[in-house]
């Protein structure tokens, strides 16, 4: 008897973890240390997108540069209210409503030496009618992390110079 209602409270937990489930950012190759993304949404609300750099394991002094636009005119469009990255606050380059119910919005983040792990982007917003979302774009540039080999290289390099110039100071 208790077994049914346990089960639907499983399900409606399920299903209500699901709803709000991230939209992920699939991200494409630009060259060899250089990616880019897009996304978009149409939806009134708090629209949240995840950006997974776990594949980047291998890179360091990952870098994000990410742009949000949008804008609303004769009762169709969205307005962006609010853009957030990792919890971090977009700065809005231009956040203009004026009057007639006209507008643009554009959000711009950059940040730098991200972890190559999962990241989550929050783009806040009022859809005004229609169905014209807002639209994102991101690029992301890493630098590879250097090999053992390279490190050791270096340190015999360093080693050769301090050796080279105390046999000549000791002359």
């Amino acid at each position: 008897m208790l077994l049914k209602p346990a089960l639907v409270s499983a399900a409606l937990l399920l299903a209500s973890t699901l709803a709000a489930a991230a939209t992920p950012i699939t991200l494409t190759s630009n060259g060899p240390n250089q990616w880019s993304g897009s996304f978009s949404a149409a939806s009134t609300g708090a629209n949240t997108f995840t950006l997974d750099l776990s594949s980047l394991s291998g890179w360091t002094a990952i870098d994000l540069n990410a742009v949000i636009t949008a804008n609303f005119a004769g009762g169709s469009g969205f307005d962006v209210t609010g853009v957030t990255f990792d919890g971090n606050t977009f700065t809005p380059d231009v956040n203009l409503t004026l009057p007639g119910g006209i507008g643009l919005d554009a959000w711009t983040y950059t940040a730098s030496n991200l972890t190559p792990s999962l990241h989550t982007l929050v783009v806040t917003g009022n859809l005004i009618g229609g169905t014209v979302g807002f639209t994102g774009s991101l690029n992301i540039q890493a630098q590879p992390v250097p090999e053992p080999e390279s490190y050791a290289l270096m340190l015999l390099g360093l080693a050769a110079v301090g050796a080279i110039a105390r046999r000549r100071s000791s002359r």
